[in-house]
């Protein structure tokens, strides 16, 4: 049996339907040799999911994804091995989720101007996690303007819809100084997003990303097909960089998406959490 990881995946605490210490249980289920957690912009739910990996024999990897942006196009990176006590780290992430909470609120005021029926008390009932895009879709979904959250965060919430808000986000240089600074790994999450208009685009921006100090690239994706497993597979080498790879779990709000798996075909091997702790060994 292939011993197979997962390095990408959301729980609770951000945009996900598994609690942190469901999804370890799953991925216990499933035969991973490694689960990330990597919820976006925060380290909530990072202890209990480690304290559930301990109680069960499940290898938790502690992780984040942060968003940021360069040249007009969105970057998410991820973090691993993230010393996530640490009293800088912990500042820095409020001042993430205190950004995503401004913008979710001035998304909010954009629906109600035209005319949706949404109110700021339907986020409270996801009071315990950090508010996403996500949520908001999910309340338009409820009151019937898209039929899942994917339309909706495409139709109204995505640059162009009615309600989008740019993000405020720390720089690509930024991120990577603040995933170092709590001890952690820092990769280029899912370059296919980078800019879905342009792969050569993408692949700059990885390129300048990686010229940044980041420590690697997802080279394993859910989404990715077999040019981008060879596009990025070819980065790593040319950078003599680390690879990571995911399923970018969400639970329940990704329909036919497994964590481990992805969409079937997604395979992270073990391998790349071998070389990730010989490079933080030094």
């Amino acid at each position: 049996m292939k011993q197979l990881c997962d390095l990408h995946t959301h729980t609770t605490a951000s945009d996900g339907s598994f609690t942190p210490e469901e999804s370890v249980r799953y991925a216990k289920q499933l035969g991973a040799c490694a689960l990330a957690i990597t919820d976006h912009d925060t380290i909530l739910g990072l202890q209990e999911a480690v304290d559930e990996g301990k109680r069960i024999g499940q290898k938790v990897i502690p992780g984040i994804e942060i968003t940021t942006a360069k040249d007009g196009c969105e970057i998410h990176i991820i973090g691993l091995y993230l010393n996530y006590q640490d009293p800088k780290l912990i500042r820095q992430v409020e001042k993430l989720e205190q950004a995503r909470i401004r913008r979710n609120e001035q998304m909010i005021n954009r629906l109600i101007k035209n005319g949706f029926n949404i109110s700021h008390k339907d986020l409270e009932r996801f009071s315990g996690s950090i508010l996403t895009k996500a949520h908001v879709g999910q309340i338009l979904v409820e009151r019937g303007h898209a039929a899942n959250v994917i339309e909706a965060m495409n139709r109204y919430l995505r640059k162009g819809g009615i309600a989008y808000v740019e993000r405020e986000t720390p720089s690509p240089k930024e991120c990577i100084q603040m995933i170092h600074d709590a001890g952690g790994l820092a990769f280029v999450a899912h370059a296919n997003q980078i800019d879905k208009n342009s792969r050569e685009n993408s692949i700059h921006i990885c390129r300048d990303i990686l010229s940044l100090g980041a420590d690697g690239l997802e080279t394993r994706y859910c989404e990715f097909d077999n040019d981008w497993n060879m596009r990025t597979d070819a980065l790593a080498e040319e950078y003599h960089c680390l690879s990571s790879g995911g399923s970018d779990f969400h639970g329940l709000f990704k329909k036919g998406l497994d964590m481990l798996h992805g969409y079937g075909n997604l395979e992270v091997p073990y391998e790349y959490v071998m070389r990730m702790e010989e490079r933080l060994k030094g």
